[in-house]
């Protein structure tokens, strides 16, 4: 009889123990289910470091702040392609509720994750998201092509006696091999000659950037985010030997290219973060087709148009000045 009291008050301390551990669980469950958001980044330049702040901005604007009802991880892969998968397996081990991949590379990073595992992919900052593959049923984002034609444009407006342009670009980049060849097309058709530099690491810049001082009457770089990072080198060399330098980007222009036909960064980061928001809020990505459509500007720097002995075109409509 005691030995049964005993066995009695055994099962009930087990089942005591078992309902406790129960309750806790489930009081501790929901602390731990965060709504994770997982950024990564090719290279560290203005131009990508302004998408990422809108893109945070533009959350927070709609309700979503880091550390408070969701959690973001960001890392910057400083150029290194290898780097970049490594940062895209550590955040998918994670499994996030959404990957924000900037630029090609990166966004490219993330694509298998997206396609085996359903993991819902936003790009933003890719030139050209077709030629990269970057499609699937979870996968949207946000371009930034754009069109050659009123670049070439405005550099013919500045410098009317452009016939050969050297364009630097890295050719690893999907992006900027696709955009440079469709924008051959059209600067052909305005008498124009491109001659190209390979630009494979910033470290390369000067030397790329020199070799074609004797060929062209000015330089240009694409959405390119090798040569974007290297701006200050590529721009020191041509206002050096007095040939402009054209680029695709405001935070270029600020850093001394003469002039771009730019979107606006910060906008773009923004409607990426709208991107991000409706899938949080349970839209299907599928239903929401990548976006091409942000805002543009052109953008001068007058000091290099002064040391370069150029004038402002005034025929430029609401041209953005930077000193």
């Amino acid at each position: 009889m005691v030995i049964k009291k005993i066995l009695i008050s055994i099962l009930g301390l087990i089942l005591l123990g078992c309902a406790w551990h129960f309750m806790f669980r489930s009081a501790k469950a929901p602390q731990n289910q965060k709504t994770l958001v997982v950024v990564s980044q090719i290279i560290d330049h203005n131009t990508l470091n302004t998408v990422y702040q809108g893109l945070r901005d533009g959350l927070a604007k709609n309700g979503y702040t880091d550390g408070h009802n969701i959690q973001m991880m960001y890392e910057n892969a400083h150029g290194n392609y290898t780097l970049s998968k490594q940062i895209a397996d550590k955040f998918i081990a994670l499994k996030p509720t959404v990957m924000v991949g900037l630029s090609t590379q990166s966004a490219q990073s993330f694509l298998n994750a997206s396609l085996t595992q359903n993991i819902p992919l936003v790009f933003s900052a890719v030139t050209d998201p077709v030629a990269a593959k970057l499609s699937g049923p979870f996968v949207t984002g946000v371009s930034d092509f754009m069109p050659a034609e009123p670049q070439i444009d405005l550099f013919l407006k500045i410098l009317p006696s452009l016939k050969k342009l050297g364009v630097l670009y890295n050719p690893s980049e999907i992006n900027s091999v696709s955009f440079i060849e469709k924008f051959e097309v059209i600067a052909r058709a305005k008498g124009i000659e491109l001659v190209r530099a390979p630009l494979l690491s910033t470290a390369e810049a000067t030397a790329a950037t020199a070799s074609l001082i004797d060929k062209v009457d000015a330089f240009y770089f694409p959405n390119d985010n090798t040569a974007m990072a290297a701006v200050k080198a590529i721009v020191a060399v041509g206002l050096k030997h007095h040939r402009p330098v054209f680029a695709n980007d405001t935070a270029s222009v600020e850093q001394g290219a003469v002039a771009a036909v730019a979107y606006d960064r910060y906008e773009m980061g923004q409607i990426t973060a709208k991107l991000v928001v409706e899938i949080l809020r349970g839209k299907n990505p599928s239903d929401l087709p990548v976006i091409y459509d942000a805002a543009t500007q052109v953008v001068v720097n007058s000091s290099s148009l002064q040391t370069l002995g150029l004038a402002l075109p005034k025929n430029l409509k609401n041209p953005v000045l930077v000193p």
